[in-house]
């Protein structure tokens, strides 16, 4: 990588750390399209899929980037009436961009992030709600912009 290139590269992550501390302001380059109620039986495990839609002329990272200093998509759960037990992302696409040398692993458009909780035995039967975050960093064709912060919110019903 040219002295030049990194020296963009690393200006943009500097500025990105110094406007990046209040993740709700500005732009957001994600929506969270939603979902609809979540059936969990005590004692099993059950899947929520959730879809997101990524502003169209943007990509965001993926969860597992090509560079090291590329800041990841992550979806984390707030501890709540299930147990997260883990997620899986969508595969990522290779696309090579001006201002990188290789090809960077990207999202765009509509992906679907799933996540896997665990039931307990003993959980309240009724409605509740699963809260979380999903932490990205968007780019367009030229560069990268400050990580923002969504908030997720899916509804369950525990039977």
């Amino acid at each position: 990588m040219s002295s030049r290139k990194r020296s963009r590269i690393c200006f943009s992550l500097l500025a990105a750390a110094w406007l990046g501390t209040a993740a709700a302001q500005g732009p957001q380059y994600i929506t969270f399209d939603g979902s609809g109620v979540i059936a969990a039986r005590r004692g099993a495990e059950v899947e929520a899929p959730l879809r997101f839609t990524i502003r169209p002329g943007f990509h965001v990272n993926s969860s597992q980037p090509a560079e090291e200093y590329l800041i990841p998509t992550a979806l984390s759960w707030t501890p709540g009436p299930l147990t997260a037990k883990g997620v899986t992302y969508p595969k990522a696409r290779a696309v090579k961009y001006d201002f990188s040398e290789k090809p960077l692993l990207v999202y765009s458009g509509t992906i679907t992030v799933s996540s896997r909780f665990a039931v307990a035995r003993d959980a309240a039967p009724g409605a509740a709600k699963l809260t979380g975050k999903l932490r990205y960093q968007a780019c367009n064709d030229k560069a990268c912009f400050p990580p923002k912060t969504i908030e997720v919110s899916v509804p369950v019903t525990i039977q």
